[in-house]
C-alpha cells in the first residue's frame, strides 16, 4: 500500500509540473506571438497569416491548462471575505467551510462536465477546421475543455479528500472552536 501510495504521488507530482510548463510555455508563446504581429504591424505595415490565430489558440490552450492548475493550487476557487471575517479564528468552523466550499466546486463541476462531453463528442464526430488554414483541425479545443475539466475535478477530489480528513482530526481533538 505504501508503494501505491508514493507511485501516485510521484504521478501526481508529475502531472503538476507538466501542467506548470504548459502554462509557462503557453503564456510566453501567446506574448511572443503578439508582440511579433504588433512589431510586424507597426514596421511593415502587414500583418502576418494566421499568427493572431495561433496566438488565439495558444491562448484558450493556455487558459484551459491554468484552469487546472490553479485549483490545484487553490487559488481563485473560493471567495474569502466569509472566511476571513467570521472563522479565520475558530480552526474547525473553518476546516468544515473549506471542505464544504470543494464539495460545492465538485458539484459544480460534475454538473456541468455531460455539457462538455457531448461538445467534446461533437467535436470528434464532427470535426471543425480553421479559416485561414483549411487542413488545421481546430476542434482540439473542445476536446481539451473536457479533459481539463476532468483534471480539475481529480485536483478537486484529492483537494476534498485532503479537507474532509483534516475536518474530521478538527472534531476529533479537544481543542476549543
Amino acid at each position: 500500500m505504501a508503494q501505491l501510495k508514493s507511485v501516485l504521488r510521484a504521478m501526481q507530482s508529475l502531472l503538476h509540473r507538466a501542467e506548470l510548463v504548459w502554462c509557462v510555455i503557453g503564456l510566453a508563446g501567446c506574448t511572443v506571438l503578439v508582440c511579433v504581429q504588433v512589431i510586424n504591424r507597426w514596421l511593415v505595415r502587414y500583418p502576418l497569416m494566421g499568427i493572431g490565430d495561433l496566438a488565439l489558440y495558444i491562448f484558450v490552450a493556455f487558459m484551459l491548462i491554468a484552469a487546472a492548475y490553479t485549483t490545484w493550487n487553490e487559488g481563485h476557487i473560493a471567495v474569502d471575505f466569509f472566511r476571513d471575517k467570521f472563522l479565520l479564528h475558530r480552526p474547525r468552523a473553518l476546516a468544515v467551510h473549506k471542505a464544504c466550499m470543494v464539495l460545492i466546486a465538485i458539484a459544480v463541476a460534475v454538473s456541468i462536465l455531460p455539457a462538455t462531453y457531448r461538445f467534446m463528442a461533437a467535436a470528434i464526430r464532427y470535426p471543425q477546421y480553421g479559416t485561414l488554414v483549411r487542413w488545421f483541425n481546430t476542434s482540439w479545443l473542445q476536446i481539451l475543455m473536457f479533459w481539463m475539466l476532468a483534471l480539475v475535478l481529480l485536483h478537486l477530489a484529492v483537494i476534498a479528500q485532503r479537507d474532509i480528513r483534516n475536518a474530521m482530526r478538527q472534531f476529533r481533538s479537544r481543542g476549543e472552536d
